[in-house]
């Protein structure tokens, strides 16, 4: 696990790239985004499931999932309620969250939304950490927490970096978490380069 010094470095690093992402968010809808990151926590990923439900996720959550590689390996998540995803959309394109067209478009919309977060994070982790990531075409899912993520195998992702992260748009409270999900190999990488950042 991760100690309080470098859960530290990594809320700092992630906080940067939500402010980037809160930009070109902000540009796509022409209104003020707001996106902050109220803690960031460190799990086991038998606590997965339950964290996600404990955080805002359910029954019906919109995931968009990026898998990325290269220095370091694993998987990024942004996770909204099924609700909250509709609206998210709805300002996107100016209709109301439960029309047709909304529902038609969400899968494509969510994966937009979701590249730009996840570009703009795992960016600034790259960027700062000296480690140039590739990254994979963004795929999205809807339904339930346990059918979206318990299947993942518990051998590569031995621990989660998990990111609560609060939407604030428009006056409307869209809410949603992001996974972060180092393979164990890479996750001890990532503890090795942030030690030397804090003692630097």
């Amino acid at each position: 696990m991760l100690n309080a010094k470098q859960v530290d470095t990594i809320t700092e690093i992630i906080n940067i790239g939500v402010g980037k992402g809160s930009a070109s968010l902000s540009q796509m809808i022409d209104g003020e985004i707001l996106l902050n990151v109220p803690y960031v926590n460190v799990i086991t990923f038998d606590d997965v499931l339950s964290e996600i439900m404990k955080l805002g996720g359910g029954q019906n959550v919109h995931s968009v999932e990026m898998k990325f590689s290269g220095e370091y390996e694993g998987s990024a998540n942004v996770i909204l309620p099924g609700d909250s995803a509709s609206q998210l959309a709805s300002l996107l394109i100016h209709e109301d969250p439960e029309s047709a067209a909304i529902q038609e478009m969400k899968d494509g919309l969510m994966i937009e939304v979701g590249n730009i977060i996840l570009n703009a994070i795992m960016g600034s982790f790259g960027n700062i950490l000296d480690a140039p990531l590739d990254y994979h075409m963004p795929k999205s899912y809807q339904g339930d927490v346990e059918g979206i993520y318990g299947q993942l195998d518990k051998e590569r992702y031995n621990q989660v970096l998990v990111c609560h992260t609060n939407f604030s748009i428009r006056g409307k409270n869209i809410s949603g978490d992001i996974l972060i999900m180092y393979e164990m190999g890479s996750f001890d990488k990532l503890s090795d380069v942030l030690n030397k950042m804090i003692e630097s």
